[in-house]
This record gives C-alpha cells, structure tokens and sequence, in this order.
C-alpha cells in the first residue's frame, strides 16, 4: 500500500514519502506533487535521479491535474532529470571550463610523457587498447574524486557565495582547495591498496584531477543552487522565496551520491520545503534480496519472519498468468519467438511496446526481422546503439584505414572498400562526369583481382597500366579514369605520410580530406552521418590546451575510433502506429507499457553484471562507497520486480542451449518463482515447418535458349572450359556470368608471372640484340655465353621485378626464387642451342578459322585464337620450329595436364595456328611440329635432373584427331543439344556453374 502524502511543515529537514514501484507508482508520484503544490501554493522543482521516467511522469501530472486550481500554481510543475538539473544551474558560466572526455583522454596521454614511472608500466600497451585503457583510468579517477566530494562540501558552500571573485581567481581558489583535499586523501587511499596498479592509478590521480572535471563541476552546480535558494531566501520580501524541492530517487543510489545528496537536501530544507521520495519494495519485491537489499557491510540481509510471509504474499497476488514463458534451441529460432511475440500484441492492438534486451544480439537480430513491418512500426533503441556501427561510421573508418596503410601503399581490399562506400563522389574526386564512373570501381576490382595486385600503389599502377595495354591490343579503348583515380586517392594518403602529425593539422586534414572526397556533403544528408560530423568536430582543439600535442598516426586513429566506439546512436523519431523501444532492464523504472518482451532470460545473462572499474576489487569499491557486484544484484532484482508487478502483459525468453550445445537453464529468479508458482510453465517455442515433397532429377542437363547468340570466335581456355563441361562453359563464356574472385592469402603469382613473360621476352630480344654485333664475344665461347646469359638474366629481372617490388614487398621472394632457378633455366637453354634450336619470337596473336557445318546444315565459321608464349626455330633444318609455352607450375603438374592434352589443348591450337598462317608467327617457309611446356619453378632441391621442359610427343598425328573432335564439339554446341554436366570433382569443386549446374543431385 501507498503511503499518503506527508503534510508540510515547517520543518528545516527534508519530508520522507515512498510510493510503491507498481502499476499505480505514476498515478501516485504526480498526485502527491499536485498535493505538494496545492500545501505549499507555489510550483514545486521535481528532480529525478534518472531520466528514463521523465516523458512519463509530465504525462501523469497533465492526466491528474486537480480542478479548481489557483492560476499561481496552474502550471505544471517543472520536472527535470538530474543531470538537466545541473546543467541548469545559476552562474553556470563562473564554473571553469569543462574538460571533454577527448581532453581527458589526450591528457592521460600527455601524463604518460611526463611520468617515466607511468610510461614505463603501460608502455606494453597497443595504440587500440592504449585509448580504451585511458578511459579506464579516467573512470576510475572519477570515483576517487567522488569519494573526497563530502569532505569538499563546507568549504565549497563558503567559496561559492563570494561573488565578487572573478572567474579566473574563483578556478584558482578552486583548485587549491581540490589540491589540498586529494593531498590530505591521498595518504588514507594508498594505505588501502598494495598492489602496482592501483599505486599509478593513485599517481594518475594526483596528476590528472582538476577542477574541470564532471565530477567536480557536478558539486560547483549543486552549490550554486544552494547559494541561489539562500539569496532568494534573504531577499526583500517581493522576492520570489525559493520553491518546495522534490526529490525523487528512481534506483538505488550509491552510498556515496546518497551521502552527497542527502547533505544537499538537508541544506535546501532550510530555505524551502523538500520531499525525499523513495520506493517502498514492500508490496512489490519477489525475491529475498528484492526485498530487503543489503546491509552497510555489503551482504545480503535476511528476511524476518513477517517479511517471508509478505514475499509469500506478494508471489501469491501476482497476475503470473499474464507472464509467458518462452524457450527456444538456437539463436535464430529465439530471435524468430521474439518477433512473433512482438508481431502478436501489435495484432492484439497494443500500441506502446517495450523489448527489453538482456540478450543484445537477439534483440538487434529481432529487430532486424520486425523492420520488414514497415514504416507503420516506429523502433526506437535505447540499448546505447554504437554510432560505429552505422554504415556513416563506416565510411569514415574505410578512409581511417587507407590513410594509416604505409607509405607504400594499401592492401587492395582496404583501397576497394574506401571506394565502394556509398558516400564517395568520385565523379567530383577525379573531374568526371558521372555516366564515365558508371562501373569504374567494379572494373578496377576486376583488374587488380585478376593480376591478384594486392597491396602498394606500384602494383596498383602496373596492373593498370597492363589492363590498359591489353585494351589497346585489342581495338578497345583505355579507361585513364582508372589511373586519375588512383592518383587521387595517393596523393591524399602521401599527405599524411609526410606530415608531423599534432591535434590541430591531424584535424585540419580530415576535414580537408572529407571535403575533398564528397563524404562530408553526403554525411550530411544522413541522420548518423549528422552526428558523426559532430562527433569528428570534437577533435577541434584550437581553443584547447591540447592542440599542438603530437602523436604517431596510429595513435591519433585509433583515438578517433575509440571516440565513435563510445559515441551513442540517436535515431530520428517518427509517426508511427505502434512503437517498439529497445532498452535495458533499468530503464524500464518508473515507465509504462502496454505489453514487455525480455530476451536472454537465461542464468547466464539475467542478472547481467558490468565490468567492474580497473584496477578495483570490489572491496575497494565499497570502502569507496562506489557500486558493487551486490548492490547492483540487489538493483537488478527490484527493477526485475517491478517489470513483472506493473505491466500486464510479459513475455520471457531465452535460449535454451548454449552455443557449444550446453543446456542453458532459465534465470535463478525465474527457477525460484517456479518453485513456489507450479502452474507456470514454460512453453517450447517451435518454428513453423513447411513439408513437401522432393522429386530429384536422374541427370543435370541444360538447354540453350534458342534466342542465345553463339559465339563466333574462341580462346584456348574458353575451349578447355567447353571440355571440362559444358555447364561451365555456358555460364562463363555465353552468359558472361564470374565467381566474385577475392584475394587469396599469401602472394598469387599472377602479376609476378605477367613479370617472368615479359623479362624472358626482354631476355631474349637483347640475346638476339647481341648475337647480330659483329664483335660479340658469345657466339662461340660457351663459358662466356653462360656467363653472359646469367648476368643479363639477373639483371633483366631485377629490373623487371623492380616496380612491382617497390609496390608489395612480398614479391621480393617470388623474384629470389626465380633467380635461384636462373642457373639451370641457362643451363637448358644451352642444351636446346646445342640442339640447334633458337629462340625466334615472343608473344604472338595466332589463330585458324575452323569451318563445320551445324545440326541445320549451315556453314559456320569459329575463330579459334591465342597468345603464344614463345616459337622457337632450327637452325638445322630450313622447316623445322616449335611452340613453346611457359608454366610458373612444378613438372609434376605439367606432366598431369599432358594426360589430358586433347582436354587442354592449348599447344596444338598455337601449332595449327602458326601452320595455316604463319605470317602471323613470322614463320613462313617452317612448320610447327613440335611443342613443349617449360617449367618456370622446377624444384631444384629435389629434382636432381632439373628437368625443366616435358616434350609434346607426336603433334602431326595428334593434329587429324584434334581437329575432328574440335569440329565435332563446335558442332555439339551449335546444334543446342541438352548439355550433360559430366566434369570429374576436381574440376566440379572449383567451378563457376556450381551454383547453377546441379550434378550432385544424381
């Protein structure tokens, strides 16, 4: 039962009133305010210990106004949360100037130059955590200057009334007193603790408190309230008297705020009427500790008899009928019961929901589900949404983790990520317009994924620059914005390689580069892009101390992205027809709601605990008169009371087994309510299962559709794509369709093997180069010819792998490991020049026109094309050549692909080629009956012989059966026949028709 509302006296000490926490605590609170306005005939001040009940509490005073009012005290009573209360306070701008967290934080920073004992201790730490350490230390530092609070308050009441001090000797005064009260703490504080850390955080302390900080300011307010109640109180009697202060505690308050702000009350009782009013669990609490809480020393207080019987009574008058209990297995399915519960009441007609998320995934997870409701559902999270989490957030991290790559240059997947976020205008970055940037990151990922270019602006430039040549080789036009935005993207990242970073230049470049970039025009069209504009303006320190403070790059990003970490997300509100809030367990005090949904109400999550402070065992804690494990169990178990005894309709879930598949049981509290309420049981939610029944097919085949065009010209390794299978082939080179490629670990040898063609080109052109010198010394002199061969090889490469080294250092192994092979490459070389043969051309398009008649009898035309590796002539034989092709694999691979030549044909399309036309290989007058694969990577550990070359045997008679099975395929595919995928697993598990071709059906 309530308690009345007490009678106003004139008593110079505060009046006491506790209401109960149920579903009447609103109806209650704001009639005993009007009944305070109506004894006192003046507008009283009500101030809440916490903001949650704000919008609910003017809500019930508007409901429950009395009639017959007199015009004085008509208004509303003015309600403000605590924290409003201070800001609000007379001569705020006397107070010294607040220090922001970001100052605090840099502070700490600076401290830790100074203090070689404190550099010294935490030198260990990453630049990532060394910022979260910082707001640690700070944290706790807090709670050793709440802890002097009550000693400041006498002599910060006297202080506060000289007016006449100007601001700047009034700080003075300030932080002397605050200087000589940690002094005088400080010894009693360190006697407590033994340990290392807790003796720098006592030194931190000492160095970093001052009169700036919340904690300090938050005393400063509440003495200038005082002041401002005792001047009204002394004034001349047309003087508006200070008003009746109601007080009104929403949670349990630490033992140390209790103290400060009971001295504060006890003060303003004797200028005014004051009304503590606290909560009365009595007709409430379900559980012991609900009910009795803790004693001074911390432990659990035990019940008397009459208390068990009025818990027993409590548990008894409870509505449990309208608590529903709710498992579920897995994570999904409970994400799935939440919605569906949610979905029922908004069915039901239930306007004001709350889903209270013990379980935070589970309720992002819910969330996500109930988003496709639409605009009619109006979702508000409370839970403390990370503004890092936003996709505005992540826009700004991509640029973060560019700028912090070295010098020379990004990964690929960090230089595409920047230019794949949505807020990049990169028509307005490189000049364009925007029909020209159609596609442009797109192809770019295509190019360096293709050469596998991973990291450096180098490679970067030689892919390129590659991808480009092969363009112009092929009568299609080079893409130059692809390069204009690659030096756009540079040159800003070379700025902040080349800078002196400090505080004041590192923000000034940020906001040049967000400029710059576009990103900052599109953030602000963006709710939490907005508020991460404001959030980067923080780091504006040219009013501040701090500005000229220089840091490491890595120290200064990791700084920003520790500031967005702890920066909340506020969504915007919206018209809706119901609204669904997302918020803590605690900030359900005091509010109502037509319907409750709690997640993770398991034994490992209800109650759920917070870290405790660094550096402080919970012992300290209470000698601290700071929160502990036990008051916080206490809190949870009320607020968990007055969930259940003030809303009609409650819904529980949790997970019932764990993600190693432990069983998980339901919360303590829920266990022990069981106990004494047998009829409540859980339900175990099941998702909805939709039967059917399959009818597998024998066989995977495809038709081409008729309106497909063929095509009328083809590469070898479309054609080996075709033999593999013919699903493969239809889905990469008639629909056009690719496996979205990423970048492996390690270095791909794609863009080092483009370098291993090319220097054996540029090789073998300066060989031919010096043969035809009338004074070379390696024609005839083997020794030298090695020689010379080994130093040029050596040189060309280094050359050649120069650029791409300066790009990724990694390729400086691929480089070492090819010139270990130089020696024996020479070697062969050798022996084939012994054999007469002579390197003649390199890098050649040769192709044939393939003539057949398809299924309709109409002549058809393929063109069947290549780029040969390298021909090779006798100098012999006035007929004789070859075709040669390069493999960057070991013989052992070279030998499985010639088991297959006639489903890999590669060399035999090069060798009819050059012989139907060999003006394209300028080999008129020879013919190509010959042809190898070279080994660019033979072991030269293991393979003693150093086989480096696997021969082609017996092309002519290999050439009649090649040609009539390539008309036959060509035929096969023209006539449109049902194609059967009939590939080997080797080829089926890396395929790109996979997700298309259904061979493993049958």
């Amino acid at each position: 039962m309530s308690q009345p509302f007490p009678t106003i006296s004139k008593q110079e000490q505060p009046h006491s009133w506790s209401i109960t926490p149920d579903a009447s605590a609103l109806e209650q609170l704001a009639k005993g305010i009007w009944d305070c306005a109506v004894q006192t005939n003046e507008r009283p001040l009500v101030v809440l210990s916490t903001a949650g009940p704000l919008i609910g509490v003017r809500a019930a005073l508007e409901f429950y106004r009395p009639k017959g009012l007199d015009p004085k005290i008509a208004l509303l009573p003015q309600v403000m949360s605590f924290n409003d209360w201070l800001e609000a306070a007379p001569g705020a701008w006397k107070f010294p100037k607040k220090q922001s967290d970001l100052e605090r934080w840099i502070s700490v920073y600076v401290n830790l130059r100074k203090h070689p004992k404190l550099k010294t201790w935490f030198k260990a730490e990453s630049d990532a955590g060394a910022w979260g350490l910082a707001q640690s230390v700070i944290d706790a530092c807090d709670i050793l200057s709440e802890a002097i609070i009550p000693q400041l308050h006498d002599q910060l009441n006297r202080l506060i009334k000289t007016n006449a001090l100007d601001s700047e000797a009034w700080t003075r005064q300030l932080q002397a007193l605050l200087d000589k009260t940690i002094a005088q703490a400080y010894p009693e504080l360190a006697r407590k603790v033994v340990d290392q850390e807790s003796e720098v955080l006592l030194t931190f302390w000492r160095y970093l408190s001052g009169v700036g900080d919340a904690v300090f300011r938050k005393r400063f307010a509440m003495a200038a309230h005082l002041s401002a109640a005792q001047e009204e109180t002394h004034q001349q009697t047309h003087q508006p008297a200070p008003r009746p202060f109601i007080w009104v505690q929403t949670a349990d308050p630490k033992p140390i705020d209790q103290e400060v702000i009971g001295k504060y009350l006890n003060d303003y009782a004797q200028y005014a009427p004051v009304v503590e009013v606290t909560l009365d669990w009595q007709a409430v609490a379900l559980w012991s500790e609900a009910l009795a809480g803790e004693n001074a020393s911390g432990e659990l207080i035990e019940l008397s008899a009459e208390q068990v019987q009025q818990l027993k009574n409590n548990i008894e008058a409870a509505h449990y009928q309208a608590w529903n209990l709710i498992s579920a297995r897995r994570f999904e399915e409970l994400a799935w019961a939440a919605a569906k519960s949610i979905e029922s009441h908004l069915i039901a007609g239930k306007k004001n929901i709350a889903l209270v998320a013990q379980d935070r995934l589970v309720a992002r997870r819910a969330r996500a589900l109930l988003a496709r409701l639409g605009p009619a559902l109006n979702i508000r999270d409370e839970t403390g949404w990370k503004l890092d989490t936003t996709r505005a957030a992540a826009a700004l991290n991509s640029w973060l983790e560019l700028i912090r790559a070295p010098k020379e240059g990004p990964t690929a997947s960090v230089l595409l990520e920047f230019l794949q976020n949505p807020y990049l205008d990169i028509p307005a970055c490189i000049q364009k317009t925007p029909e020209v940037c159609i596609g442009l990151v797109a192809q770019l990922e295509d190019i360096l994924i293709a050469s596998q270019a991973k990291s450096g602006w180098e490679t970067f430039y030689m892919a390129i620059e590659r991808a480009n040549a092969y363009a112009v080789n092929h009568d299609t036009a080079p893409n130059e914005a692809l390069l204009k935005l690659l030096q756009f993207v540079r040159e800003r990242h070379y700025a902040w390689q080349e800078m002196s970073l400090n505080c004041s230049n590192a923000y000034a470049l940020l906001q040049q580069n967000l400029l710059d970039t576009g990103i900052a025009k599109a953030l602000e069209k963006d709710s939490a892009g907005k508020q991460l504009l404001e959030v980067i303006h923080t780091f504006d320190l040219s009013s501040s101390d701090y500005q000229r403070v220089a840091m490491r790059l890595a120290e200064w990003i990791s700084l920003i992205k520790t500031v967005m970490e702890e920066a909340s997300y506020e969504e915007v509100g919206k018209e809706a027809q119901a609204t669904l809030s997302i918020l803590p367990l605690s900030s359900t005090r005091l509010r109502t709601f037509d319907a409750v949904v709690v997640v993770g109400c398991d034994e490992q999550q209800l109650p759920a605990f917070s870290e405790p402070p660094l550096f402080f065992s919970d012992t300290l804690n209470r000698l601290l008169k700071a929160s502990t494990i036990t008051a916080q169990y206490v809190q949870q178990a009320r607020d968990f009371s007055q969930l259940l005894m003030s809303c009609a309709n409650v819904d529980l879930l949790w997970q019932s087994k764990s993600k190693s598949g432990e069983p998980l049981r339901p919360s303590a509290w829920i266990q022990r309510l069981q106990t004494q309420l047998p009829k409540w049981t859980a339900v175990v939610s099941q998702p909805e299962l939709h039967g059917g029944k399959a009818r597998p097919i024998e066989r995977a085949v495809t038709t081409l559709d008729p309106d497909l065009p063929l095509p009328l010209s083809m590469s070898p390794s479309a054609y080996k794509a075709l033999r593999d299978c013919p699903y493969k082939y239809y889905v990469r080179s008639l629909l056009g369709l690719r496996e979205a490629k990423e970048f492996e670990d390690g270095f791909d040898a794609s863009l080092a093997g483009q370098s291993l063609h090319a220097l054996l080109r540029n090789f073998y052109q300066a060989l031919k180069t010096e043969e035809q010198k009338a004074d070379s010394k390696i024609k005839d002199n083997t020794p030298v010819r090695r020689q010379w061969m080994e130093q040029q090889l050596f040189a060309i490469s280094e050359k050649e792998f120069k650029r791409l080294i300066e790009g990724d250092g990694r390729v400086l192994g691929t480089l070492r490991d090819w010139q270990k092979q130089i020696p024996s490459f020479v070697d062969w070389q050798l022996q084939r020049e012994a054999e007469g043969w002579r390197y003649h051309n390199a890098e050649h398009q040769v192709g044939f026109d393939l003539h057949f008649v398809d299924a309709d009898g109409v002549d058809r035309l393929m063109r069947i094309a290549g780029r040969a590796d390298r021909f090779d002539i006798n100098v012999d034989s006035k007929q004789a050549a070859e075709v040669i092709d390069y493999k960057n694999q070991s013989m052992t691979k070279i030998k499985k692909r010639a088991e297959y030549l006639l489903d890999d044909p590669q060399l035999l399309i090069y060798a009819r080629a050059a012989n139907e036309d060999p003006e394209s290989a300028h080999l008129q007058g020879r013919e190509v009956n010959q042809a190898q694969w070279v080994s660019l990577k033979v072991d030269i550990k293991r393979d003693k012989k150093l086989t480096r070359s696997l021969e082609v045997e017996d092309v002519p008679d290999l050439m009649p059966v090649f040609s009539e099975q390539l008309i036959q395929d060509m035929q096969n595919l023209w006539s449109r026949k049902e194609m059967a995928a009939f590939a080997p697993d080797g080829v089926c598990k890396y395929c790109e028709a996979r997700g298309i071709c259904r061979k493993g059906m049958w």
